[in-house]
């Protein structure tokens, strides 16, 4: 890779324990540097075919030719305007600890098609958290040249800058915020995370799938605004999934214990993230399935990822499924793989965020190189992935652009929640 004399490498660390540096490399918010077979390093000449060396014109106009329809624009919240060289603190690391770690994952995501024949050109654009900024960034040269553009990273810098953009044809790829699509309303943005109402819609897809004679889906509402959310329509995507199910939707658990079926399984679904109301349902299901009558499948929101149920002795009983963003296997050789090429390359282990940055970079990466910047937006929606932590399926919407819908499900065992 060859980067630019704009480039500021500073070796940081962040003790996330007393005795466990975090290590990463920080780059200027104009950082440009070539990703590729032939990438040179700072100093080198560009070379022609026959051997000898370039300079000037001619070789910028074949760096320029090089990398035609393979300029990416990785826009991320570093905010280097806010660090000074010369007293670096843990708070400045731990600022820009996300957009660090998505770039540097995305780093190892175009070297690994690099070794492949794949060359681009990256442009890192720091949008210092700032929507007004943010906006600006929109109309610069690097970004009007851009083939497809990933980031920024927050809501109102996505807002800001999609709405700046010049050329409205240029896919804008939302990485991380988990926003609605409709939120933006920008026909070009692509949302790599699955919003919430493709985990209830898998959901509704899931508890259709498993209703048999004799069960009851019992779709329960709380006033949390959560479950409100999630439950939004959610009767409606059960019976488009399979039309001859019995539904009933209870506002209490009175209303929920009055139609109870003691003949088949009981198919819970609910979206409430409110500890008093889940602990109220929970404790009453654990009961009526300790009576030895009632069987449970119970469904609920992905947050229930973060919660600690072991308090509840019988919760595994219920049978509980959730949906998640998230496809990492930990034991698997590729994760295993990543983990030591990305700990050997940065001095720590990878987060989530850059194993989203890796996913990224190969998806949208290896599309470019396969079909050309050019045809992205027909392959979006003909081609999904399946990634060391994410995966994609994408749907679109000529409102609100491309919207992914793929989500896996955990379910309860062993004390915490598992992929299936």
């Amino acid at each position: 890779m060859r980067n630019s004399s704009l480039l500021i490498a500073l070796a940081l660390a962040l003790g996330v324990s007393s005795c466990t540096p975090k290590v990463g490399v920080l780059r200027a918010p104009d950082y440009k540097g070539n990703v590729g077979n032939n990438s040179s390093k700072p100093g080198d000449t560009n070379k022609t075919p026959d051997g000898s060396s370039e300079t000037g014109e001619s070789a910028k106009e074949n760096a320029t030719k090089r990398f035609m329809g393979r300029n990416i624009s990785l826009v991320l919240p570093f905010q280097l305007d806010q660090i000074s060289e010369n007293a670096l603190a843990e708070k400045d690391i731990k600022r820009a600890a996300l957009a660090l770690d998505y770039y540097q994952g995305f780093q190892l995501g175009l070297e690994e098609l690099a070794k492949k024949g794949a060359d681009f050109n990256l442009n890192v654009l720091d949008s210092r958290d700032n929507a007004a900024y943010s906006g600006n960034l929109a109309l610069s040269s690097t970004v009007e040249e851009a083939s497809i553009v990933i980031g920024p990273v927050y809501p109102q810098e996505i807002k800001a800058f999609g709405s700046n953009l010049k050329d409205k044809e240029t896919l804008q790829v939302n990485p991380l915020a988990a926003s609605m699509p409709t939120e933006f309303n920008l026909p070009n943005l692509v949302s790599l995370t699955p919003p919430i109402k493709a985990h209830s819609n898998a959901i509704a897809a899931r508890a259709a799938r498993e209703y048999s004679a004799g069960d009851v889906i019992i779709i329960f509402n709380t006033t949390d605004s959560d479950g409100k959310q999630f439950l939004n329509g959610m009767s409606t995507a059960i019976k488009q999934a399979k039309n001859n199910v019995r539904i009933v939707s209870v506002s209490s658990l009175s209303q929920l214990n009055e139609n109870l079926s003691l003949t088949g399984t009981n198919i819970i679904v609910t979206g409430t993230t409110d500890k008093n109301q889940l602990k109220n349902l929970l404790t009453n299901l654990i009961k009526k399935y300790g009576e030895n009558t009632y069987n449970f499948s119970l469904f609920g929101h992905p947050l229930w990822e973060r919660y600690d149920f072991s308090m509840y002795a019988g919760f595994a009983d219920l049978n509980p499924t959730i949906t998640t963003e998230s496809n990492l296997k930990t034991w698997s050789a590729a994760v295993k793989a990543f983990k030591d090429t990305y700990a050997d390359t940065y001095g720590v282990q990878p987060s989530d965020q850059s194993y989203k940055g890796y996913d990224s970079a190969l998806y949208f990466g290896g599309l470019i190189n396969k079909y050309g910047a050019d045809r992205l937006k027909e392959k979006l929606t003909k081609e999904s992935y399946n990634g060391l932590f994410s995966s994609y399926k994408f749907r679109y919407n000529e409102a609100w652009g491309y919207a992914n819908e793929s989500v896996a499900y955990r379910t309860y065992r062993g004390g915490s929640f598992q992929l299936q």
